[in-house]
C-alpha cells in the first residue's frame, strides 16, 4: 500500500470520527505502527496538519481546521478516470503500459477502487499528430537545439522556420509548439499537424536572446488571452449569453482572468457576459458560433464584424444565394505563426 493512501485515510478518518489510533492504521494496511507515526509526523512537517496527541482518547486528533487534504480521494478518482481515459488514444499519450496505470490505481483507497472504474472522462476529438515530430521535439528541448521547419498556416501560406522550442501543448486534443521563431525574432504558436518537416539543427539554442530582442514570459505569453493563439498584445473580449445556456455559462471557466456579469432582460430571461483578454479572436469566434443565436459578440469590434459576416454566409448559404465575400480584420495580436 501506499504511503498516499494510508496519509488520505489517516486525514479523513480524523475528520469524519474525530481521532485515529496508529495501531488501527497499522492493522488496516498491514504495516507497523512505527510506519503510521511515521506518517503523521509527514502530514504534520509537509502539510502543515494540526494534528495532536490525545492522552484521554488515547489517539490523535486535529486541534484545528485542515481542508489541504479534503476530497483527496476524489480528486485521486477523478485523475484516474482522466489517465484512464487519454491513455486509450495514443494521440494524447502516445506510450502508457498497463504496469503505468497500475501504478496510479494502487493510490486510490482501497473501498474507492470499484467506484474508479464507474467514472469515464469523455475526451474531445484527438488530431492525429507525427509521434516523429512529437518526439525531435523532445528532443530538441532535451539537447538545447534548434528546430528547422517548413509550415503551412491556416490560410495554406507555406514557410520555412528557424525556431527554438519553449513548450508543447495540448489543447482541446490539437498539439501545438510554442516556439522563439528567429526569423520574426518572437514568440509564435504552431499547430504540430500543420508542419510538413521537421528536423534537428545542428544549431543550439541561443541564451540570452539576440540583441534588441526582449527576453519573453514564457507562461504569460501561454496563458495570455482566450484559447491556444496566444500573444503579448491582447485586448478585452466581451460575450453575452442569453436564455437558457446563460446560467451554464456562468458556472464556466473561459479565462483565469474572466470576469463575469448576470442579470435578467426586459422580458425576465436570464443573460450572462463573459469578459477576457484575447489575442486572436479566430477560436472565440467558433465558441460563440456554437450557441447560436443565444450569444452575442459585444467586443473587440474585430469579433463582431467577422460573426456578422459569417451569419451573412450562412443565411446566403441557407437560401441558396451567392455568399458574400467581403473580408473583415481576421485577428487581432499574435497570429498563429504569422
Amino acid at each position: 500500500m501506499s504511503q498516499l493512501e494510508r496519509i488520505t485515510y489517516i486525514d479523513r478518518t480524523l475528520r469524519e470520527k474525530g481521532s485515529v489510533r496508529t495501531r488501527d492504521v497499522a492493522s488496516r494496511f498491514e504495516v507497523s505502527p512505527r510506519q503510521v507515526s511515521r506518517d503523521i509526523e509527514y502530514l504534520r512537517d509537509r502539510f502543515d496538519a494540526p494534528i495532536a496527541w490525545d492522552a484521554a482518547l488515547r489517539a490523535f486528533r486535529y486541534e484545528g481546521p485542515f481542508d489541504a487534504l479534503r476530497f483527496a480521494d476524489e480528486k485521486l478518482l477523478i485523475f484516474n478516470a482522466l489517465a484512464r481515459s487519454m491513455a486509450g488514444n495514443e494521440h494524447y499519450i502516445p506510450v502508457v503500459t498497463a504496469e503505468i496505470l497500475a501504478e496510479l490505481e494502487s493510490h486510490i483507497a482501497r473501498d474507492y477502487r470499484p467506484v474508479s472504474r464507474r467514472i469515464r472522462w469523455k475526451l474531445p476529438i484527438a488530431e492525429r499528430a507525427s509521434m516523429e515530430d512529437f518526439t525531435v521535439t523532445c528532443q530538441a528541448m532535451l539537447l538545447g537545439r534548434r528546430l528547422e521547419l517548413a509550415y503551412r498556416d491556416a490560410a495554406g501560406r507555406r514557410s520555412d522556420r528557424t525556431i527554438e522550442p519553449e513548450r508543447l501543448v495540448n489543447y482541446s486534443g490539437r498539439w501545438y509548439l510554442v516556439a522563439w521563431d528567429l526569423g520574426r525574432e518572437a514568440l509564435r504558436t504552431f499547430h504540430l499537424s500543420r508542419v510538413e518537416r521537421l528536423s534537428l539543427s545542428k544549431d543550439r539554442i541561443t541564451s540570452p536572446r539576440p540583441a534588441g530582442a526582449a527576453e519573453p514570459d514564457i507562461e504569460a505569453f501561454v496563458d495570455s488571452g482566450f484559447g491556444i493563439f496566444a500573444g503579448t498584445e491582447t485586448v478585452e473580449a466581451s460575450i453575452r449569453i442569453t436564455g437558457s445556456a446563460a446560467p451554464l455559462v456562468a458556472r464556466q471557466e473561459w479565462h483565469p482572468r474572466q470576469r463575469a456579469l448576470q442579470g435578467l432582460d426586459a422580458n425576465g430571461l436570464p443573460w450572462t457576459e463573459l469578459s477576457f483578454p484575447v489575442a486572436d479572436v479566430t477560436e472565440l469566434l467558433g465558441r460563440v458560433l456554437s450557441f447560436g443565436s443565444a450569444a452575442e459578440p459585444l467586443a473587440p469590434p474585430a469579433l463582431r464584424e467577422r460573426w456578422q459576416a459569417e451569419i451573412r454566409r450562412m443565411a446566403a448559404l441557407a437560401s441558396g444565394a451567392p455568399a458574400p465575400t467581403t473580408q473583415t480584420t481576421a485577428t487581432t495580436g499574435v497570429r498563429e505563426g504569422a
